[in-house]
């Protein structure tokens, strides 16, 4: 990977978390973090990398937070007399990791791409 390419996957990454770390917990704020990253991504060359940055890293926050919200759920419920009321968070997980397989594949497409530019 290209110097450029990879500086817009990492800021790709690095607003990603941000913007899906705050989408589950002040969701306008995070959204519109991702949408203003993206209209940014105008301009930008290659914007490849960078959505496939933003994509991975939005992915992965939502899948760390909700699968660990779960966990610590499940092992509350396993004290005695404790009792935690969780929501269904299954297709959640789903978006999340759909979200994160598009991050992947973008990411790799802009590898094979740069590959072929050498």
């Amino acid at each position: 990977m290209k110097s450029r390419a990879r500086s817009n996957w990492l800021a790709g990454v690095v607003v990603g978390v941000a913007a899906g770390v705050l989408s589950l917990f002040f969701p306008t704020l995070g959204w519109l973090i991702a949408v203003a990253f993206l209209v940014g991504l105008i301009r930008a060359t290659p914007r490849l990398p960078a959505i496939g940055g933003l994509f991975l890293g939005f992915g992965a926050a939502w899948l760390l937070i909700l699968v660990r919200s779960h966990l610590d759920c499940q092992a509350f419920n396993a004290a005695p007399n404790q009792e935690c009321g969780e929501p269904d968070i299954g297709q959640w997980l789903a978006v999340a990791g759909v979200i994160l397989a598009i991050g992947v594949a973008f990411t790799v497409v802009s590898r094979i791409r740069d590959g072929r530019r050498d």
